[in-house]
């Protein structure tokens, strides 16, 4: 059931701690410490990982981690407040384009139903969710049996040059796909981003259901 109370933008953005804006991205996005990540802080412990590399630990993320960490920290702590569904539409509005997670990722089922109402209360917007929570996705379409039309879920890969296997239950169910990293050769449509100074800039494949794949770095 769809909220209706309203909240003015600076309201919503005390409750959700804020969003956040990448430099290559053509939308807002939202960011959460790479410390609360499951599978991912278990990938990190292996070396030759992609988590073990992982780049919302270096760069600018590392430079300014004294202002970027407490506000993902807070955002983590906002995803129980029982107005964040409405927050999050009202920050959102009418924007044709949201990223989910430049950091961190989901957290159990209810986040992922909290995303997923999200969507639904913005079906306008297109939504992109990375995530190596194969599990959680699983668990959601268990019980909901499919995602949000507009919500892509992308499921990340563990290592480089190693493609990602969707597992069987998830085969063929529609908004899930894949993201794979490359050296040389892609796994999947190439990321146009090296070619571009590291930017989007017009390209919109991660938010269909196509595989992509993502130059290493």
């Amino acid at each position: 059931m769809y909220q209706t109370i309203k909240l003015k933008k600076f309201e919503a953005n005390l409750i959700h701690a804020g969003l956040t804006q990448t430099t290559k991205m053509p939308c807002k996005s939202y960011s959460l410490p790479t410390e609360a990540c499951q599978t991912g802080y278990l990938m990190a412990q292996i070396p030759g990982s992609i988590c073990s590399k992982c780049y919302a630990d270096k760069g600018n993320y590392r430079r300014f981690e004294h202002t970027i960490k407490p506000g993902q920290f807070a955002r983590l702590d906002s995803l129980i407040d029982p107005h964040w569904v409405l927050a999050m539409v009202t920050s959102i509005g009418t924007d044709p384009y949201f990223r989910w997670h430049d950091s961190g990722d989901l957290q159990g089922l209810w986040h992922l139903e909290k995303i997923a109402e999200v969507a639904e209360q913005t079906p306008n917007c297109r939504h992109w969710l990375p995530t190596r929570e194969y599990g959680i996705v699983k668990e959601y379409i268990d019980k909901h049996g499919a995602l949000p039309d507009n919500l892509v879920v992308r499921l990340s890969a563990m290592y480089v040059d190693k493609p990602v296997i969707i597992p069987a239950s998830l085969q063929g169910v529609k908004n899930v796909t894949a993201s794979n990293v490359h050296t040389i050769t892609p796994i999947g449509q190439r990321c146009p981003s090296p070619d571009q100074d590291g930017a989007c800039k017009d390209c919109r494949a991660c938010w269909s259901d196509v595989t992509v794949s993502y130059t290493a770095h």
